[in-house]
């Protein structure tokens, strides 16, 4: 039944998404979907179709990295459990954790996370710039200003990243309701694990972003607004 319920969500939802042009569609591990016309397998490669306006265009998918395709309103499985090429999981755990992914994938944003990591990146670079009266004597030095952009940036700043794509990007967090598409797996821990991992991806390279671009606003601003 919940196979069933999943391949006409799935069918349903990429078909309003993408329209008329594509009738198959490919669900990979990772919990990405291709839509698509579906050819077939071909040796190790799943044979894929892109129609384009005036030609179509052919393009293949390593099989290993599927877990299943829908022909026709047909699901195919081709994911095999196999520990010699990294597939631990049972062929249902698998889906799980691919539905887990697909859901983090369209429900999951992490507009805060980049903001917090832009503001706070920004911020140690307006610290790091800043000089302190007390960092030097006025009477031997008496064209030095102190404040903020009174002192050339350091490498300080630029550690920042690091922290916050580490402090953001390794804890789980807790899968609420509003964030699953598919509800009967609330609960499933296999859903939770494929749902974390591509929402700690999503919040680690959103906290890679923005204080990568705090950083750079900050010597930006040094750069232009430097008082010595």
């Amino acid at each position: 039944m919940k196979k069933a319920y999943f391949t006409v969500i799935l069918t349903f939802i990429l078909s309003v998404g993408f329209g008329q042009n594509y009738k198959d569609s490919v669900l990979l591990l990772n919990g990405k979907v291709y839509q698509c016309n579906v050819v077939g397998v071909e040796g190790l490669s799943l044979h894929l179709q892109s129609p384009k306006k005036d030609t179509i265009e052919d393009f293949y998918l390593d099989s290993y990295r599927v877990y299943s395709y829908i022909k026709d309103d047909n699901e195919t499985v081709l994911y095999q459990k196999n520990e010699e090429i990294g597939n631990f999981l049972e062929a249902d755990e698998s889906k799980r954790y691919a539905i887990g992914a697909y859901d983090a994938r369209h429900t999951y944003k992490t507009r805060f996370v980049f903001w917090s990591s832009f503001v706070m990146s920004y911020g140690v670079s307006l610290w790091d710039s800043y000089l302190s009266p007390k960092a030097f004597d006025p009477i031997l030095l008496p064209d030095l200003k102190a404040g903020f952009f009174g002192k050339s940036p350091t490498m300080i700043p630029f550690a920042v990243p690091l922290v916050l794509t580490a402090s953001f990007g390794l804890p789980n967090i807790r899968v609420k309701e509003k964030f699953m598409l598919h509800k009967q797996y609330q609960g499933d821990k296999m859903y939770y694990t494929g749902f974390n991992s591509y929402s700690k991806q999503k919040r680690a390279f959103s906290a890679l972003k923005g204080s990568a671009l705090g950083i750079g606003l900050g010597l930006i601003s040094y750069a232009i607004l430097k008082i010595n």
